[in-house]
């Protein structure tokens, strides 16, 4: 009987021992953090600077001239230590159920978007052009400056010609580009654009689109670096936005500078083109 405290004892600890220790089927009972949304693609971002996306086709003349003008002289200040640009060549582009991709400026349009998105995706980092005091710049946002300025939309042969004078101004591989599109992940990548572009909330209604974290500037699109200063959570906010005054496009005009997806939709098939995918030499 002088054993029966020990035995109770030992038998109150086991019981302790039972009821504190997890079991490992417990570690499948804590409810979890609802997995983020599914987009169409995950757009990168940096927390210190603030994401302009410009939705696009390559044909538009108003997307050209904001191109060439506007965000070309941007990229030349010190806007750039803060703003992470992207060009998401599409724009008003349509996609059938039989896989034929229609755009609103003929065939060319079609063939120059693919080519666009190749180059940033060969080339998506910042770099500082050779012998030039210039901030940062990217190099397939000048080779696409270069087309918007050198291809004349009426030109309907010199697509390839324009393109390939570019790549050998700005010293890039043609072969890659062309390996790009030849492949077919050239158009894999136009489709993806495609997919961001239909999937914008709210539907982006014409081009030039600009998005500025997530907020769509509409038609005051050329206002873009009053909005990008004011998004701007950083501390060392860049002399280019104290120096801008905040003008915004004239409101009778603005919508007369853009090209409207509506225009795009109204059943002329002009426009359409069916992707061939047809070798480059």
């Amino acid at each position: 009987m002088g054993s029966s405290p020990l035995l109770s004892f030992l038998v109150l600890t086991s019981l302790v021992v039972l009821f504190v220790t997890p079991s490992h089927s417990s570690e499948y009972d804590v409810v979890q953090e609802p997995a983020p949304p599914v987009t169409s693609r995950k757009i990168s971002r940096n927390s210190e600077k603030v994401t302009m996306s410009l939705y696009y086709e390559s044909l538009c003349p108003y997307c050209s001239s904001f191109i060439a003008g506007p965000l070309a002289q941007i990229l030349e200040t010190d806007l750039m230590t803060i703003l992470n640009l992207r060009l998401v060549p599409w724009g008003n582009a349509i996609l059938d159920t039989n896989n034929t991709i229609e755009c609103q400026h003929g065939e060319d349009e079609c063939y120059l978007n693919i080519i666009q998105a190749c180059a940033i995706n060969l080339w998506p980092d910042l770099v500082k052009p050779a012998l030039s005091d210039k901030y940062l710049t990217k190099k397939h946002f000048d080779f696409i400056k270069c087309i918007e300025k050198q291809y004349k939309a009426p030109d309907r042969n010199g697509a390839e010609e324009s393109w390939e004078a570019c790549s050998g101004k700005l010293r890039l591989s043609t072969q890659s580009i062309k390996k790009c599109y030849n492949s077919g992940h050239g158009k894999e990548l136009v489709l993806q654009n495609g997919k961001e572009t239909d999937h914008l909330r709210p539907p982006h209604k014409y081009v030039p689109w600009v998005v500025v974290d997530d907020t769509p500037l509409l038609d005051d699109y050329g206002s873009f670096i009053h909005y990008v200063c004011k998004a701007y959570k950083g501390k060392s906010f860049p002399k280019t936005c104290s120096s801008h005054p905040n003008t915004s496009i004239n409101k009778d005009t603005s919508l007369q500078s853009v090209c409207h997806a509506s225009e795009a939709r109204s059943g002329d098939s002009s426009g359409k083109h069916q992707i061939k995918m047809e070798p480059l030499a």
